[in-house]
């Protein structure tokens, strides 16, 4: 069973979360892709099922502007979703979780990549589902689509289900700013890189090699996997299933 809460972010926001109660020391946060929300295309769903399954918690989010969350779409920035991870982590240290496992999707995977978890010591282990480490590799980061909302303020642009989002002028400016594929490197968590041969939207090359660059990192390769994992049922049962061996071989320490 799932509750419905309210995070207070920065600037006012509200951060829409749905949070399971199963152990009151292990959870998983569940951080979703640019223009998506807490479920995930039904991924995240299928997935906070099966950890609560096997005995821990879970909660994921919808990042500022995203789902049920505050805040202006054209607004969000690459800064602010890392103040939200930070937001939500400060909220569950408040609740006394011992253990966290952070999973980032798609471009929720890049700002995972992006936190500082030295000030996070129950974090305990990252990972990244088809994640968008190279953001000079995303058409929807092009230099063209920068250029239009250099010139208008935002690029406009539809998720799957036809919802419109505009992009900020911000945010691409940050895209030069950051770069997630170094940054991982950096960090001494244990790391599950998991990605479709199939991505038609982030390139499967992209996680193996960053997983080659970095200490403590694992890597899955789906065989059918395409990008969010739902052109295929198995596809995203395996992606699932070796992330749970993952979770447990971390929570089971």
């Amino acid at each position: 069973m799932e509750e419905k809460i309210y995070i207070d972010s920065t600037d006012n926001i509200k951060l829409c979360a749905l949070i399971s109660n199963v152990s009151k020391e292990k959870i998983v946060l569940l951080c979703h892709g640019i223009k998506a929300d807490k479920d995930e295309r039904g991924s995240f769903k299928l997935l906070a099922r099966e950890i609560q399954k096997q005995g821990y918690s879970t909660i994921r989010i919808d990042f500022r502007a995203h789902g049920e969350s505050t805040g202006i779409d054209y607004e969000m920035s690459i800064s602010k979703e890392i103040e939200d991870i930070e937001s939500v982590l400060k909220f569950l240290d408040r609740k006394n979780y011992k253990e966290i496992i952070i999973l980032g999707a798609s471009f929720g995977a890049s700002i995972v990549s992006l936190v500082d978890y030295s000030k996070f010591n129950q974090v305990k282990a990252l990972i990244f589902w088809y994640g968008a480490l190279e953001y000079e590799v995303a058409k929807i980061f092009s230099k063209i689509n920068q250029e239009i909302a250099l010139r208008d303020g935002f690029y406009i642009s539809y998720n799957k289900n036809g919802r419109l989002f505009r992009l900020g002028n911000t945010l691409f400016k940050e895209i030069n700013e950051y770069s997630p594929k170094d940054n991982i490197q950096k960090i001494n968590l244990p790391k599950l890189f998991i990605h479709g041969l199939k991505d038609e939207t982030i390139p499967y090359s992209v996680s193996v090699d960053v997983c080659n660059k970095s200490i403590n990192s694992k890597l899955e390769l789906i065989e059918n996997g395409n990008h969010t994992f739902d052109n295929d049922e198995e596809s995203l049962k395996k992606a699932i299933n070796k992330t749970l061996d993952f979770i447990k071989e971390i929570f089971d320490k």
